[in-house]
């Protein structure tokens, strides 16, 4: 029998751990050699480890995350087309550093300039994609810090599209990880380009059609499992930083190191805080979609209830060494005032409220399971009729 939505509150059994982004450095003593660091959980942005993560220090081609989200941005929101064919400026095309080989004049479609970026970090890519996207490349660094303000990326300024050694522009571990974060929760699709190990670019220079061979920049795409991104940097006077995202499971996380001294000792931070992270930490469903919480009575219907269904999920981030009690987890149905016929399918009741602690964490709503007509003269007649017989 189910039970009277009304009635409905009690303790929620699974094991879990919900806190607001804290620093854990203090608790925990991790080997990282770099000056700078971060590790996050990208879909609760919670911070899992940090050291030094908000000082401000040259992002090289780490920047292009910035550069990639922006361009996605555009793309969402019909300002531009995966399939637009972009015309490669002089000033792209001499641009030094790494690149993928654009030739100025050459037309080359805004989804390889992205891919371009994301595997072999062509700074020639992200000029050309800057130009296209924000009229101008001054322009587009204008959308660039914009973007970076609304992001509550405070230790950011950003000064070109590319991550080239320029007076100004810094960013932090801790402002490097939000931008990632935008990026892979609102377009997952861009794992389809950083996960891609070695891939032919083709082009249409002056001279004929030709191939730039293209190899991924994130060398550990091939030895850390999970990994699925993101975007290495390197300069001189930056020396080698990385936001490295990577997926086990449910788990998804984002590693930020940034200032190390050698390749190799970046690889071995990111991998440090990763497997601190997945080592760690896990996931534990609360609430999944489509849930019966109990039925609500409605007024003047052909039904005195309908069934009321949780609408989303919620999963709960959890440490592993140290999970909270079942018993402090609780669930609370807030409903509508006075619900009455008629009630369609998909029609909203109220909210479930979920609290850690008595601290609310999360809220979903809770919907209609069918239609409730509203009673008529005929419907009052059936229904005593058939109480009748």
């Amino acid at each position: 029998m189910r039970k009277p939505i009304v009635l409905l509150l009690c303790t929620c059994m699974v094991l879990s751990l919900w806190t607001p982004a804290r620093t854990v450095e203090a608790e925990t003593s991790l080997n990282i050699s770099a000056p700078s660091a971060v590790l996050m959980e990208p879909s609760t942005g919670q911070v899992l480890y940090e050291s030094n993560s908000h000082e401000a220090l040259r992002p090289a081609s780490v920047t292009k995350v910035m550069t990639i989200l922006l361009a996605y941005e555009a793309v969402r929101d019909g300002k531009a087309s995966m399939e637009d064919m972009v015309t490669v400026s002089e000033n792209a095309a001499g641009y030094g550093g790494s690149t993928i080989l654009l030739e100025a004049g050459e037309s080359i479609a805004l989804s390889n300039l992205i891919k371009g970026m994301c595997v072999a970090s062509g700074n020639d890519a992200a000029i050309a994609t800057a130009e296209y996207i924000g009229g101008s490349q001054d322009g587009f660094v204008e959308m660039m810090n914009a973007r970076a303000k609304e992001l509550g990326m405070n230790d950011t300024h950003f000064v070109n599209p590319c991550g080239l050694d320029a007076d100004g522009h810094v960013t932090s571990a801790y402002d490097i990880a939000l931008m990632s974060r935008e990026l892979i929760n609102n377009f997952p699709e861009v794992f389809e380009y950083t996960t891609i190990w070695h891939e032919m670019m083709p082009h249409q220079w002056k001279k004929g059609a030709g191939e730039t061979d293209m190899v991924n920049t994130n060398k550990l795409i091939q030895s850390y499992e999970g990994m699925n991104g993101l975007k290495t940097g390197f300069t001189r006077l930056a020396k080698y930083s990385i936001s490295a995202t990577a997926k086990r499971g449910d788990l998804q996380l984002i590693a930020v190191v940034m200032g190390a001294e050698t390749k190799d000792q970046r690889s071995a931070d990111v991998c440090t805080l990763l497997d601190y992270g997945f080592g760690g930490y896990g996931f534990f469903k609360v609430e999944t979609d489509g849930n019966e919480a109990g039925t609500v009575p409605i007024r003047g219907g052909d039904a005195d209830e309908v069934v009321a269904l949780v609408q989303g999920n919620v999963q709960m981030l959890t440490e592993k060494s140290n999970p909270i009690s079942a018993e402090s987890l609780t669930k609370e149905v807030q409903l509508k005032d006075g619900i009455e016929a008629p009630v369609k399918a998909g029609d909203a009741l109220g909210e479930i409220v979920y609290s850690l602690d008595g601290k609310e964490v999360a809220r979903l709503p809770l919907v209609a399971a069918a239609d409730v007509q509203k009673m008529d003269f005929t419907r009052i007649l059936q229904k005593l009729l058939a109480k009748w017989m």
